[in-house]
């Protein structure tokens, strides 16, 4: 999955979510890649400590499992000469993100960047 962009696609990823928070990133640790395919990155992330939650209940924990992998329609839309990787762009340290977790573990399955004026938008379309 790659990192969605901006209030609309939280707003419409929200819908279906059952645990999901705000929180700005602060650290991405590269965990060992698999060769597989597709292509799967693995990282650890780290969120600051004031974790904003928008569904369900979040744990007392800011640090989470990500991996990233190619759809089938992103691998069939690469020609010989593009890199895998070009549309995946790592998490960003510093980067405000909703992340939408899978409900019994502490794997993020989505992550979103936004921006801090999207914030209480998102808080009051979650109510």
């Amino acid at each position: 999955m790659v990192i969605l962009t901006g209030y609309q696609e939280a707003v419409n990823k929200l819908a279906n979510a059952e645990v999901a928070f705000v929180g700005r990133l602060t650290s991405v640790t590269p965990s060992l890649s698999i060769c597989s395919t597709p292509p799967v990155n693995h990282y650890t992330l780290k969120f600051e400590n004031e974790l904003r939650p928008l569904k369900g209940s979040i744990a007392t924990i800011y640090e989470f499992h990500y991996e990233q992998k190619m759809s089938e329609e992103q691998i069939l839309n690469i020609s010989d000469t593009l890199d895998i990787t070009h549309n995946r762009k790592a998490p960003q340290p510093g980067q405000l993100y909703v992340a939408i977790l899978h409900a019994d573990n502490n794997t993020i399955e989505t992550l979103i960047a936004i921006e801090e004026h999207d914030v209480p938008l998102l808080q009051t379309s979650t109510k």
